[in-house]
């Protein structure tokens, strides 16, 4: 079997409105990809027949991460056995990286040919892709609906009831507005609804060192589960220093890449909880090694989604079957609740996320367990 072909469809969709809390130092560097959606997804077709669906992360000027795949993966490509994706991992990531490209766009987009290659394996062997990665611990994951955007305290509330009365007893909250705001947001939230539901939070990198450990020992008193990207994710000597400080677990990091960047993120002692994105590190083949270091240092894992389509998302739930409970940490699936992204749900034929309140199925389909209609994803090519 040979690759004939390798396609990328950049597509967006925006919908008016914020769907994602992201504040960080500069607010004003948000651009209009917070509202709405983009993806990159990757078509690798084969001379047998068989097609591969992979996606790479693309929040801001997808197209980057598409020319990589076009004028340097795709000739790399063709002709070369699909089934061999291991060697091809290194082929790709090789080929740049003694010019300094181990990590952004160029990760990115290897990740969605990762992802694309491993579901021709599935599909090559009739398997979904979590019995190619050695069988499945579960067959379903437990989801947190994320994310709670800024609000008042009393509307945070309300709006956690209705997710409760989902079903869902797991729910992440945007903080980052200052000390007293946070606070008064979480006490809220306890005050109402005690410990009928876990809180987690997320400060997109909204501190520095000093605020985030002010917040983090409040967070404490609350009793919640994980505070996650306090500080920007480049300075590793303050995520060491906060971690170190804090007895609130802190997760991060979505925003890194490879094995290499989560190493010295581990040997820091600067998580206590990683949160990979798999079309972000390098598809699952990095993933599992990923997987074998936060085993090695006694790490759990969670998965980072976000504003992904579905080739991220069904990917991150097959790979999520497939490992031991002792390096999964509950809630283990981002389901992001705010608005139903176009590029995830409207682009597939079926229903791939099948939830019974806060479970999620395990797709059993071979491949990544998603079929893709190509002609809705042509509609919102831009």
């Amino acid at each position: 079997m040979r690759i004939t072909d390798v396609t990328t469809y950049v597509v967006k969709a925006y919908v008016g409105k914020p769907v994602t809390g992201f504040r960080g130092f500069y607010e004003d560097v948000a651009s209009r990809i917070s509202h709405g959606f983009t993806a990159v997804y990757v078509k690798i077709t084969t001379d047998e027949g068989l097609i591969g669906w992979g996606e790479a992360i693309a929040r801001e000027a997808p197209e980057a991460a598409a020319a990589v795949i076009n004028s340097l993966f795709k000739p790399m490509l063709i002709g070369k056995d699909p089934l061999d994706n291991e060697v091809l991992w290194e082929q790709l990531f090789s080929a740049m990286r003694i010019r300094g490209h181990y990590a952004g766009y160029y990760v990115e987009a290897l990740s969605g040919v990762d992802l694309a290659l491993w579901d021709i394996k599935g599909k090559y062997f009739g398997r979904p892709v979590y019995k190619l990665l050695g069988g499945a611990f579960r067959d379903r994951v437990k989801a947190y609906a994320s994310s709670v955007l800024f609000m008042n305290p009393e509307d945070t509330v309300k709006e956690i009831e209705r997710l409760v009365q989902e079903g869902f007893r797991y729910v992440k909250i945007k903080i980052g507005r200052g000390y007293d705001m946070d606070k008064a947001v979480i006490k809220a939230i306890r005050d109402s609804l005690g410990n009928e539901v876990e809180i987690m939070v997320d400060a997109n990198t909204a501190y520095n060192v000093s605020t985030a450990v002010k917040v983090g020992r409040m967070l404490e008193k609350y009793d919640v589960l994980w505070f996650e990207e306090p500080v920007p994710p480049d300075n590793i000597e303050a995520y060491s220093r906060i971690a170190k400080a804090l007895d609130v677990p802190i997760a991060a990091a979505e925003t890194l890449f490879t094995k290499y960047q989560w190493l010295e993120f581990m040997i820091k002692e600067a998580v206590d909880i990683v949160m990979p994105d798999i079309a972000r590190v390098g598809g699952i083949t990095e993933a599992m090694r990923i997987a074998a270091l936060a085993d090695a240092f006694g790490i759990p894992m969670t998965f980072h989604v976000g504003l992904s389509g579905a080739a991220c998302r069904a990917a991150t739930l097959q790979f999520i079957a497939s490992l031991p409970s002792h390096i999964t940490f509950t809630p283990t699936y981002e389901y992001y609740y705010i608005e139903k992204n176009p590029l995830a749900y409207e682009v597939v034929n079926g229903t791939f996320e099948i939830f019974k309140k806060d479970d999620v199925e395990v797709p059993g389909k071979p491949g990544l367990g998603i079929e893709l209609n190509e002609e809705k994803l042509r509609g919102y090519v831009s």
